[in-house]
């Protein structure tokens, strides 16, 4: 007998709660109520589902035995999340969005460079598989390659082909007397070598998520239905605090991305929707989108073609600036498309929005594939992360992922922060207590709802009850108020900044980014093993915060003494930020480094040779207790 509330237990994932078709309603309740009590027997609080995948979101009469088994869940008083996708990633209901205008397809720009001695010419055909061009250009280079700038920072060609939307041949020619790189812009559909492709699901092609309209098919093609077919459940509120019985809680979103480099080589799903081009060239890539184009030359007064050249190729100041516009343009067109519009979906049908993004654990990845999560997550009522690991060294090691998302949580006032969890890294060879205390410790790190992928055999019976209901009680008993005494910039820019295009799987980073990425591990490890109390802050958020007293004055009434920078780049606009709290008497720690000149120099910060002299510099006595 449960002797926890299922508010507080985890949520079993079971995708398709599997029913012979040729049941009478009966039958299936019957198996419904039997299927559902073996969860609740194990201490699970609910489940995470979705309608069967058969002839999937197509066949009314599976629509209607989704009602009958929501219903069934709801009498017998346990929780229901919907689950959006037929498998992953989100966005495409299982190909729907796609048969229904395969220009929702997302789209990326690639280059194709040849070097070329004085006075040479070459011609580039359309690669296989490709669009059309979009802008090619030839540009002196020294010996070496290297591409010469004028005193400006511009990269400024010395001949410029007319290729705008071509499918021909592009001839480009060297007029000077130095060598010289060609560099041809192509479009094509952002498919082969992602993750699209390589994953544990299925090869489907995907959407662009930074398009509006490919995202309200989506809606249509998922969510309308699901608020069409079990209405009387659509009434639990957006952001609820305590479940509401009765009612589907949340819509659970699972890995949508830019998809912007390739990854996984090698692996394949053993399901392929749609084929896929195994003699496709993988050049540098870089996601592009329907809208891109203009929104850049709305946002920014220049047009993107002859800006290129910068966000794959450049070094210079003016190359950081132009990969720093179109990287936030990228972020933010991705935030109002998917995450505000389906919250906003979400937030009229009365139901909350979770779920996870994809490569969550490693910021240097955060650029290429989604953007901003502080941007992004946002918007979700429930934010939530994706735990792989279920050896809890391994989830140390993957902290970052946790702290981040439930500092999120704690910016924007969200009362849950979820976590996917499961052994997927160890290919389910767990132990049940490995699989509690890796819950515990993401427990610690800021999370308090679990949808579990672990195998119903992960424990026997009766064990695996008391593994979840100590889980439930724990929540239970630990409802209260965060409190934390640092902050910890999540200096996102500094990718955006340095970041190029590539056709290295998982990309290539350079010293700043890995410079950056590694302060900012250093810096997080140190602070959680000092056990001292922080949480992440990013610009934006920086900027709705205000002075007194010495303390950072957060929208939610948090309270913090110490803002800590990582080694990273500043823009002018944190920069302004920073001077004024400074001035109104915050302490801003940061380390002196040489890749990030412009941080070392700053006067309002108290400086540091290393990662152990900051932390000596933050009060450990001085932790707010504020109202």
């Amino acid at each position: 007998m449960k002797t926890v509330d299922n508010k507080h237990l985890p949520l079993k994932i079971t995708h398709e709660l599997v029913w012979d078709p040729n049941w009478t309603d009966d039958e299936l309740r019957a198996f419904l109520k039997g299927r559902l009590q073996s969860l609740a027997d194990k201490g699970f609080g609910g489940v995470v589902t979705n309608v069967s995948g058969r002839n999937y979101a197509r066949d009314p009469e599976e629509w209607r035995k989704m009602a009958i088994a929501v219903d069934t869940a709801c009498e017998m008083g346990l929780r229901v999340w919907l689950y959006d996708e037929k498998g992953y990633p989100s966005g495409g209901a299982g190909g729907l969005t796609l048969a229904e205008n395969p220009d929702f397809e997302a789209t990326a720009v690639v280059m194709v460079k040849s070097t070329l001695n004085a006075g040479e010419t070459v011609t580039i055909d359309l690669p296989r598989g490709h669009q059309h061009f979009l802008f090619a250009a030839v540009y002196p280079c020294d010996e070496s390659g290297t591409l010469l700038p004028d005193e400006n920072g511009q990269y400024t060609p010395a001949f410029t082909a007319d290729c705008r939307y071509s499918t021909a041949p592009v001839t480009l020619q060297n007029p000077t007397d130095t060598p010289a790189q060609a560099l041809c812009f192509v479009r094509k559909r952002l498919y082969e070598g992602t993750h699209s492709v390589h994953n544990v699901y299925q090869s489907r092609r995907y959407i662009d998520v930074t398009n509006r309209d490919a995202v309200a098919a989506f809606l249509r093609n998922t969510y309308d239905l699901y608020a069409k077919t079990v209405p009387a459940h659509m009434n639990a509120g957006a952001g609820r605090v305590t479940p509401k019985v009765g009612q589907i809680e949340a819509v659970f979103t699972d890995e949508p991305s830019l998809m912007g480099c390739y990854i996984n080589k090698g692996l394949y799903p053993g399901t392929v929707r749609d084929e896929y081009d195994t003699e496709m060239p993988l050049y540098p890539v870089l996601t592009y989108g329907r809208d891109v184009e203009n929104a850049y030359a709305s946002r920014y007064g220049r047009d993107l073609m002859p800006d290129l050249i910068h966000i794959f190729l450049g070094d210079t100041d003016r190359s950081k600036s132009v990969r720093y516009d179109y990287y936030t343009l990228l972020s933010d067109l991705y935030e109002d498309s998917f995450f505000a519009q389906i919250s906003d979906w979400c937030a009229r049908n009365k139901i909350s929005f979770s779920g996870h993004l994809l490569l969550e654990d490693d910021i240097r990845y955060h650029t290429v594939f989604e953007g901003n999560f502080f941007s992004l997550l946002r918007h979700m009522h429930f934010p939530g992360i994706d735990m792989l690991h279920s050896i809890p060294t391994k989830v140390y090691n993957d902290a970052f992922t946790p702290k981040l998302v439930s500092s999120i949580a704690h910016a924007y006032g969200r009362p849950h922060v979820m976590s996917e969890v499961s052994a997927h890294a160890q290919g389910g060879k767990v132990t049940p207590m490995q699989m509690y205390a890796s819950m515990s410790l993401q427990y610690a790190l800021g999370v308090d709802t679990f949808t579990s992928y672990y195998s119903e055999k992960q424990a026997e019976p009766e064990l695996y009850r008391q593994l979840n209901e100590s889980l439930g009680r724990a929540d239970a008993l630990m409802q209260g108020r965060h409190r934390a005494n640092v902050m910890l910039y999540y200096p996102i820019e500094t990718f955006q900044m340095h970041h190029k295009g590539s056709a290295v799987f998982y990309g290539e980073y350079c010293a700043e980014e890995n410079a950056c990425a590694e302060g900012l591990r250093s810096i997080f490890y140190s602070l959680l093993d000092h056990q001292m109390l922080f949480d992440f802050t990013d610009c934006d958020y920086l900027e709705k915060c205000r002075i007194e007293n010495g303390f950072l004055i957060t929208p939610q009434h948090q309270y913090y003494s110490v803002l800590v920078l990582p080694p990273m780049e500043l823009t002018d606009r944190l920069a302004s930020i920073l001077q004024r709290f400074a001035d109104q008497g915050l302490t801003v720690l940061a380390p002196q480094h040489e890749l990030f000149p412009a941080l070392s120099n700053i006067k309002f910060a108290t400086l540091a040779q290393n990662t152990a002299e900051l932390i000596n510099h933050i009060p450990t006595d001085e932790f707010s207790c504020h109202a």
